[in-house]
């Protein structure tokens, strides 16, 4: 009676390598969906997850094919298909927006218009504005536009995409806060 030959340890530990540094750029781009769209980090981590994709590849179809062993090899793709899910449900932001509603709220009830960089919770807020019946707060990210979290208890003056350069385009948030988008 022959035993199962497993995978050669070389294939092993490539395979192993491969799954933390998918973990790793999984934790890069969760971490920068944080800011609500911190597309630099993102984009930099789904460049290094499609690199580590066809590395991932190409090892699976030795691992089948050579050894007949997949199981390990679905380590990687089960980060990506969790990371994924977590970003498209807004996971990220709905935690860090949590942990950071209380420090907010307390800033929102004083509200006085900043352009000092400062960390409120776990954003980075750039910059305080007072507006009628709110406050606005101008968060680290985006790519050309300026983003941020909007304390509106009396509602968004507008809900949807800016209309035009200097516009701001609200969406609903959580109860009397909002996202927002500022063109230029």
């Amino acid at each position: 009676m022959s035993e199962a030959v497993g995978p050669e340890a070389w294939w092993t530990v490539l395979v192993g390598i491969t799954a933390l540094l998918v973990a790793g750029a999984c934790g890069v781009a969760l971490w920068s969906a944080v800011p609500l769209a911190s597309y630099v980090y993102f984009a930099l981590a789904m460049a290094v997850l499609a690199a580590l994709g066809a590395v991932w590849l190409v090892l699976s179809l030795i691992g089948w094919f050579k050894f007949r062993a997949w199981r390990w090899s679905l380590i990687a793709p089960a980060l990506v298909l969790l990371t994924c899910a977590l970003v498209a449900l807004s996971g990220p932001s709905r935690i860090a927006f949590m942990a950071s509603k209380d420090s907010l709220a307390a800033e929102a009830q004083e509200c006085s218009t900043s352009a000092t960089d400062r960390r409120i919770g776990v954003y980075q807020v750039r910059r305080i504005e007072s507006v009628e019946h709110g406050c606005l707060f101008f968060i680290e990210g985006g790519l050309i536009n300026s983003i941020g979290l909007a304390y509106l208890p009396g509602g968004a003056p507008y809900l949807g995409v800016p209309r035009h350069d200097g516009d701001i385009g609200y969406q609903e948030f959580d109860g009397d806060w909002y996202t927002f988008v500022q063109v230029f």
